[in-house]
């Protein structure tokens, strides 16, 4: 996945009115919605659907009975033109699908095109921004997550991202900042960088924010690549990982992330919603 730069908020009053006007609406949308996925709640990164439109990727998401997204940006860009925000919401609304993210989005320590992200943030109701950040742009977060009461998740990228490929990393950029930034573990790049995700998960404990739960496996050369959960050669344990989410009583996101397949993933996407549920089911009969 790609950051991409976001254009123009500049209107916080009109957009703070905008998240107001729809917010019971939003809530009540979803609120009655059955999930089939027991104590957890399983989404989509809708980088997943990036092939698609806006309105093909929310009649998808309908028709596989899924509730939660975390947006990518290509989908809903950030605007402050009222009329696109009240469209945006509307069609979310519609399909019964709620944001619980956003991203991934890159921050510098420019305070300006911070706030027109944050912005977005409130007016489009998402607790959560997936981010890459730059190392000087922490201290600006820390004011700002404070500010809106959004939390910054920094997204792993794997073996080419030189700044929080690996856990320590990001720990380590961490220390000493606001409780409001933490990690967005995508448990596909941590395989790719040598990482056990459950244990990765375990060492961000209660400063995981977001998760983009992916499979990968090793090819016949020995390299990582793509697969679907529940993939037998898969190197994530998905019930292992979900079972360390339920120990740290994590109640945010689980969004599918499927890279594979642009133009058609319905059918692999099926696969993996199917493997979590079965790890579900597994782990609620172990609790018996």
């Amino acid at each position: 996945m790609h950051n991409y730069a976001n254009d123009g908020i500049t209107r916080r009053t009109l957009l703070g009115a905008v998240a107001a006007t729809l917010a019971a609406a939003t809530t009540t949308a979803t609120a009655a919605v059955r999930d089939p996925y027991g104590p957890f709640k399983v989404g989509i990164q809708s980088y997943t659907l990036r092939h698609f439109t806006l309105d093909d990727a929310l009649d998808i998401t309908a028709n596989l009975g899924i509730h939660y997204w975390e947006a990518f940006p290509a989908h809903l860009p950030i605007t402050t033109d009222k009329q696109i925000l009240l469209g945006y919401h509307k069609k979310l609304a519609d399909h019964h699908v709620k944001l619980e993210a956003y991203g991934v989005v890159g921050f510098s320590n420019d305070e300006a095109d911070a706030r027109r992200t944050f912005d977005f943030a409130r007016a489009m109701q998402i607790p959560v921004l997936s981010a890459s950040p730059s190392p000087d742009s922490f201290a600006l977060l820390d004011k700002l997550t404070h500010e809106y009461n959004v939390r910054v998740a920094i997204h792993n990228h794997g073996p080419g991202d030189n700044l929080y490929a690996h856990p320590q990393q990001t720990l380590t950029a961490i220390a000493g900042h606001s409780k409001m930034i933490g990690e967005c573990e995508d448990t596909g790049h941590m395989i790719r960088s040598g990482e056990d995700p459950v244990a990765a998960a375990r060492l961000f404990g209660h400063r995981l924010y977001d998760v983009h739960i992916k499979a990968a496996r090793k090819d016949k050369a020995g390299d990582i690549v793509w697969t679907v959960n529940g993939d037998p050669r898969s190197l994530l344990n998905t019930q292992a990982f979900l079972q360390t989410l339920l120990d740290l009583h994590y109640s945010r996101l689980i969004a599918l992330e499927y890279e594979d397949h642009e133009t058609d993933p319905v059918p692999y996407m099926k696969q993996c919603f199917t493997a979590i549920q079965q790890a579900i089911i597994a782990i609620q009969k172990a609790a018996r």
